[in-house]
């Protein structure tokens, strides 16, 4: 186990004493606040700026205990000790400020293996991995006819995220809606924007490992487990060396191309796995996952020295109380539009984990997005057995308030029903 306490006396350091700066886009915020517990001075930047810049960005961060809201990066840049990068775009600023000899924790440019999906699965190919079959089809009148000929397909998308998310066309007539206002939403774009379409995996389970990787090696322990997309999560702590060859079989391929990205962050893979057809890495996501990122913030006790030792190359492992964590997002279409004001006891802080976060007057708040997402934050437990965290988790649940906010419970009996699935298959994640 690769451990602080085993380095040379003289590469240990006294993080009360050193100064972080996170760099995100709003759904990171609570990282921010769990490293301000190891850390003398946390900083936390959102991006804001732009033509006609909003209160809605400029103010989240803003009252989270523990941080300091700052609106500019450089005016800081020589008090601060360590960049923390959980999200991507910002691959060439990482780059610039590692040239600076700043400390860097993040994908630098492994970013591109998230961002341009195209060019990764054709990467992968390269590295002996099975990728599926898909096509590329330029503007909504191609897609249109590529979906009325080809059904049960995911319709996806390079960089842009906030276009669309994910979606599954399982006919055209059912998608139909969909796809008349994504023409809408595109505009002039819409005859030239580019749609990867991929065959679905009929009868398959997804599921992947939650981690991060120094320079193309990854740790020895990790969180591994199911995630019911977009609504919750089930894991345990696991050996690296005991898990499954369908799910560390992308790590190990991939491990020269991360170690060449000079990657120094967190990622998740998403692998789906049949009986029919080889295990596939579906999506890379060159970032902290969401889920279960809010979870590895209470299930990690040393989460700000993986950070610090990994932006020096040092690969270092998490160290936990519990085997298992369950984490379940709360969702509220009312909040994607409107200012969502949230409330719960005290005691359970550490357990919620919110989006897009600022106190104002004393009161939590998730700043509307304009996004089209629903997720507004996640409930997150641990247990030395799955019942004991849901358990809690419901327990927790019971006492959250907010206008029309569903916490998706349910999440976690799919959760296991996959497991269960994925035994038939011979493959036991909770067990390794």
């Amino acid at each position: 186990m690769n451990r602080v306490e085993d380095l040379p006396e003289g590469l240990r350091d006294d993080l009360s004493t050193k100064t972080v700066m996170v760099i995100d886009n709003g759904l990171f915020v609570e990282i921010a606040k769990t490293l301000s517990k190891s850390f003398h001075r946390t900083l936390y930047y959102c991006r804001w700026e732009g033509a006609f810049p909003r209160s809605n960005q400029y103010v989240i961060g803003q009252g989270i205990e523990g941080i300091e809201r700052v609106h500019n990066i450089f005016e800081y840049i020589d008090e601060v000790d360590l960049f923390c990068f959980p999200d991507i775009y910002d691959g060439q600023l990482q780059l610039h400020l590692e040239s600076l000899g700043k400390l860097v924790f993040g994908g630098r440019m492994g970013e591109e293996m998230e961002l341009y999906r195209h060019a990764m699965k054709e990467h992968m190919k390269k590295v002996g991995l099975y990728v599926t079959n898909y096509e590329i089809v330029t503007g909504v009148d191609n897609l249109i006819d590529y979906l009325k000929q080809h059904p049960n397909v995911f319709v996806k998308q390079n960089i842009t995220r906030g276009d669309f998310e994910t979606f599954h066309s399982k006919n055209y007539l059912l998608i139909e809606p969909v796809i008349e206002e994504l023409s809408h939403k595109l505009g002039a774009i819409r005859h030239t924007k580019e749609f990867i379409v991929e065959d679905a995996y009929d009868n398959a389970v997804e599921t992947g490992m939650d981690c991060y990787s120094i320079n193309g090696k990854y740790p020895s322990r990790t969180l591994a487990g199911i995630e019911v997309k977009d609504c919750g999560y089930c894991g345990k702590m696991v050996n690296y060396s005991k898990l499954p060859e369908c799910i560390t079989d992308f790590n190990d391929k991939m491990a020269s191309t991360m170690e060449d990205f000079g990657y120094k962050g967190f990622f998740s893979t998403e692998i789906r796995v049949s009986k029919k057809l080889p295990p596939y890495m579906v999506d890379m996501c060159s970032r902290a996952g969401s889920p279960p990122n809010e979870l590895y913030q209470l299930m990690y006790k040393n989460l700000a020295e993986i950070i610090w030792y990994g932006a020096k190359g040092i690969l270092i492992d998490p160290i936990t109380e519990h085997k298992y964590g369950v984490e379940c997002l709360i969702h509220s279409a009312w909040s994607d539009m409107n200012w969502q004001a949230i409330s719960f006891p005290k005691k359970y802080r550490d357990n919620i984990k919110l989006r897009n976060a600022c106190v104002v007057n004393g009161r939590y708040y998730c700043a509307p997005q304009s996004s089209g997402l629903v997720e507004m934050g996640a409930v997150v437990t641990t247990g030395n057995t799955l019942k004991e965290a849901i358990d809690e988790m419901h327990k927790i649940a019971e006492t959250i308030e907010g206008h029309y906010i569903d916490i998706k419970l349910d999440s976690l009996d799919k959760a296991q029903e996959e497991f269960e699935k994925l035994k038939e298959m011979n493959i036991d994640i909770l067990g390794a």
